[in-house]
């Protein structure tokens, strides 16, 4: 279908994200229409906007932290569907989502061959999370932002336990990009 190709373009629109040659971005459209959601007034609300914000987690330090209120009100089994109660803290989470994808600088670039990667990488009481970047002459590229909560198993691991499940699970989530590298 010739209306769908694009020939020698400078950017490009894919799966709601915008590649050009520098970076990969949220797909504007797709941002604006998530900022302009109201609350949440059911738990299938509650889940959708998980579910569109959850597809630009990768672009979000601390995704994880930062979507566990909302979590707590959308683990609901379908017996206990009529107990959802938006509160303040889900609140702030919606909120504090809203404002990184309009504040934060979202793109990340593309990693660079010739630059070696550095992993960052904490552990909280909530969840784990790692940064993947390059610190190059022209500045630092972020290459991704990974996260996820600690099951009920790892929260009762001791502090350095979680850190080390950080590392292991950040290098292994991120294989794709470091491979064998230094």
């Amino acid at each position: 279908n010739p209306d769908k190709c694009s020939i020698a373009v400078q950017e490009i629109d894919f799966l709601s994200h915008t590649i050009n040659e520098q970076c990969i971005k949220p797909n504007g459209d797709k941002i604006k229409a998530i900022v302009d959601l109201p609350p949440p007034k059911t738990l299938k609300e509650a889940n959708e906007f998980l579910g569109k914000i959850n597809w630009y987690r990768k672009f979000i330090p601390n995704f994880s932290r930062i979507a566990a209120p909302l979590h707590k009100v959308t683990n609901k089994t379908k017996h206990h569907r009529h107990e959802f109660k938006w509160g303040p803290d889900q609140q702030q989470s919606f909120d504090e989502f809203k404002r990184l994808l309009t504040t934060y600088p979202l793109f990340l670039e593309y990693p660079d061959p010739s630059t070696p990667f550095i992993l960052t990488t904490d552990a909280s009481n909530i969840g784990i999370g790692g940064i993947l970047r390059q610190d190059t002459p022209n500045g630092t590229k972020i290459n991704y932002f990974k996260s996820r909560m600690l099951d009920d198993t790892e929260l009762k691991y001791d502090t350095i336990e979680q850190e080390a499940l950080a590392i292991f699970w950040c290098l292994s989530e991120l294989r794709s990009y470091i491979g064998d590298s230094d």
